[in-house]
């Protein structure tokens, strides 16, 4: 799914979110700059911003310095989200693999 980045809705979380990495002393100076390089800072601001769930393969890391997860900053800003496999579970997902013999 594609959608825009360009609401100020998502400009303003997004500008929050950043901030909020962005004063992190726990966050190395490199994970801060990898951050603000990729797309993950835009996509908690649009969960944030349209109140949706964002679904992820990290996990929450309290701890971690070298890196800044997903999870880490959806808890900051209480959005939701969850990995691949709950998000599976959630909407019922099943495989049912049958040999072709």
């Amino acid at each position: 799914m594609f959608v825009p980045s360009s609401e100020a809705p998502v400009i303003g979380a997004y500008q929050e979110v950043m901030s909020w990495v962005n004063g992190r002393v726990q966050f190395s100076t490199q994970a801060n700059y990898e951050f603000s390089q990729g797309a993950d800072g835009w996509l908690v601001a649009y969960a944030m911003s349209h109140n949706v769930i964002l679904v992820t393969l990290e996990v929450s890391q309290p701890n971690v310095r070298r890196r800044v997860p997903i999870p880490n900053v959806c808890d900051q800003f209480r959005v939701a989200s969850m990995d691949t496999f709950e998000m599976l579970f959630d909407l019922g997902v099943r495989f049912d693999w049958h040999s072709s013999n």
